[in-house]
C-alpha cells in the first residue's frame, strides 16, 4: 500500500505524503523515485518524487490508501501515539505518529498495543519496584530455578499493579524468556515500551540477586519485542536515508541499550553511515550521520 507524492523538493514531497498520511517517517518506506531539478532560469524544471509505502503493521489493516487517509481523527487518535512534543533546537528526534514530525526530527513508533495507553501507564522501574518488596531466596539456584523464581517474582510484582496476568519462561542459552499473557497488555507494555521495560529491569535486578553466574532476562507480551525491532529497523534506514540527503546528522530519541544497538547493528554495514551514541543514560541516544 503506498502513494506517491510530487513536489519542489524530496524533503517537502515526504512532508506533504506524512501531512497527508497522518503518520511518521518510522510508519512507512521511503523511494526517491526523482530528486528533481531546479533547471535553468526555470526552464526544465522537474519536480522531486518520492514513494511513501505503508510498512506499519497497524495502519495496513486498512483496506486502501484512501481509506488510511480518510479516518477521522478519533479513530486515528485510537491508533496512533500522543501528539507530538515540542522539538527542540538540537534537532533530537521527538516521538510522534499523530503529527507530522519537522524535517530536523522523526519518531520512534510504538508497537502494536502500546498506541492506547494513557500518562498514567508511563511507569518507572522505581514506581513498580514500590509494589514489591525482593524475596531473595537462600539457597543457591540453578538457571532454571532462578528463572522460575524470576518469573513468579513478576507475576506478583504485576498482580500488585492491580492486573491480571499469566507468566511463562523459556531458556535459550543465557537468556530467560519471559512471556506475559494479559488482557490488559496494553496497559503492560506502556507508551514506547515504557512499563515494560520497568518490569524487565525490576527481573534482571531480581534474577541477578538470586543467580550468581551471568544470565539476560527478556520480557516480552504479544510479540513486543519482535515486532519493535522491525519498527527500530525501519527507522534506522528512513533516518539514514536522511542523513544522506541532508548531509547533516539525524539525533534519535533517547532509548536503552538494547534498543540502541539494534540500530547500531542495523547501520553498521553501511559504508556511508556512521552511528554513535552520546549522553548518559537514561538519556543516551544514536547519533546517525554521513561518513
Amino acid at each position: 500500500m503506498y502513494k506517491i507524492y510530487r513536489a519542489e523538493t524530496v524533503d517537502s514531497a515526504i512532508k506533504k505524503g506524512l501531512n497527508e498520511l497522518k503518520v511518521s517517517e518510522a510508519d512507512i518506506r521511503i523511494d526517491v523515485e526523482d530528486r528533481g531539478s531546479k533547471g535553468f532560469l526555470g526552464i526544465g524544471r522537474k519536480e522531486a518524487v518520492v514513494k511513501l509505502t505503508v510498512i506499519n503493521p497497524e495502519l495496513k489493516l486498512y483496506e486502501s490508501i484512501d481509506a488510511l487517509i480518510l479516518r477521522d481523527n478519533s479513530e486515528a487518535e485510537d491508533t496512533v501515539e500522543e501528539p507530538a512534543n515540542a522539538v527542540d533546537d538540537s534537532e533530537t528526534v521527538s516521538e510522534s505518529i499523530q503529527e507530522t514530525p519537522p524535517a530536523e526530527a522523526v519518531n520512534a513508533e510504538t508497537v502494536n498495543n502500546e498506541e492506547n495507553e494513557s500518562a498514567d501507564t508511563n511507569i518507572t522501574a522505581g514506581e513498580v519496584q514500590e509494589t514489591e518488596e525482593l524475596e531473595v531466596p537462600e539457597e543457591s539456584l540453578t538457571i532454571e530455578g532462578a528463572a522460575e523464581s524470576t518469573t513468579a517474582y513478576i507475576e506478583r510484582v504485576v498482580r500488585d499493579m492491580k492486573i491480571e496476568s499469566q507468566a511463562d519462561f523459556t531458556i535459550e542459552g543465557k537468556e530467560i524468556w519471559i512471556e506475559l499473557e494479559s488482557s490488559l497488555a496494553a496497559k503492560l507494555i506502556g507508551k514506547r515500551g515504557q512499563t515494560l521495560n520497568a518490569l524487565q529491569e525490576l527481573a534482571q535486578n531480581y534474577f541477578n540477586s538470586i543467580y550468581k553466574s551471568y544470565g539476560s532476562v527478556v520480557l516480552d507480551i504479544e510479540d513486543y519485542r519482535e515486532k519493535r525491532r522491525e519498527t527500530l529497523e525501519n527507522l534506522a534506514v528512513n533516518m539514514s536515508k536522511k542523513a544522506l540527503r541532508t548531509n547533516e546528522p539525524v539525533k534519535m530519541e533517547p532509548m536503552p541499550s538494547f534498543e540502541r544497538k539494534i540500530m547500531h547493528n542495523v547501520l553498521s554495514n553501511l559504508e556511508n553511515i556512521n552511528t554513535r551514541s552520546e549522553g548518559k543514560d537514561p538519556r543516551r541516544y544514536i547519533v546517525i550521520e554521513k561518513r
